[in-house]
């Protein structure tokens, strides 16, 4: 059985809040029916539900949009869909910038993970609702690369994350043992009794709750784990 870390990038690894703040300003600026006064305390309250891009048009348009706590009953429409692209084709235009990075800082746990993250990519993979390229571009810009990626593209393919995971063949108990860092609690449940260990991380943006892991916690579970499985091959 081979052990193997599963982390979500934003909220975990990078706080993104404030570039995909400026990504989704940069796709509205000036386009009539979308609003041009969302504050950044209002985007981090609606940051705090999103799962996927689509979902910051119910922030930004005039006529659709809804309270953080009823998101999750929305069904995306063709609107959404199309707020979608432009969202992304932002962040394209963003991303020209080579110095783009730098307004998604890295959180500590990033710097306590990134000696482990050189030493054995293999052992570790991103799963994300990110699209793939930015997430290799921010981790190239801050010395890491060679970990497997799994990004908003496979989600949309695949329809979930957790089933991302069954076609990495991550949830058979025989083959993995799997520790998957997430700081979503939505996207946590559909793994609880599919993974050994779902952790949540307590410093992203979702809320904490009684179980959720500080980041020298997990930290701490990862070299753990780590160590006694590189004993245990040896």
């Amino acid at each position: 059985m081979e052990i193997k870390f599963v982390l979500d990038f934003d909220g975990v690894l990078f706080n993104s809040a404030f570039e995909a703040f400026s990504v989704a300003n940069h796709a509205t600026k000036g386009r009539l029916g979308f609003r041009q006064d969302v504050n950044y305390e209002e985007f981090l309250a609606f940051r705090s539900v999103v799962t996927d891009a689509w979902q910051y048009n119910r922030l930004y348009a005039a006529n659709s949009s809804v309270l953080p706590n009823t998101l999750h009953m929305i069904t995306p429409d063709e609107g959404d869909w199309s707020f979608s692209r432009d969202f992304f084709e932002a962040r394209r235009t963003i991303m020209e910038d080579p110095e783009w990075p730098k307004v998604m800082p890295a959180y500590d746990f990033f710097f306590l993970l990134k000696p482990i993250l050189l030493q054995c990519p293999d052992r570790f993979a991103i799963l994300s609702t990110r699209n793939v390229s930015s997430i290799h571009e921010a981790l190239a810009f801050n010395g890491v690369d060679g970990i497997q990626i799994f990004g908003q593209e496979d989600i949309r393919k695949l329809g979930s994350k957790l089933n991302v995971a069954k076609s990495q063949n991550w949830l058979d108990p025989k083959k993995y043992m799997i520790v998957y860092v997430d700081d979503m609690n939505s996207h946590l449940e559909p793994f609880q009794g599919q993974v050994h260990l779902p952790l949540h991380a307590n410093w992203g943006y979702d809320r904490e709750t009684s179980s959720s892991l500080s980041q020298s916690q997990v930290h701490t579970i990862i070299s753990s784990l780590l160590s006694i499985a590189d004993g245990t091959r040896t």
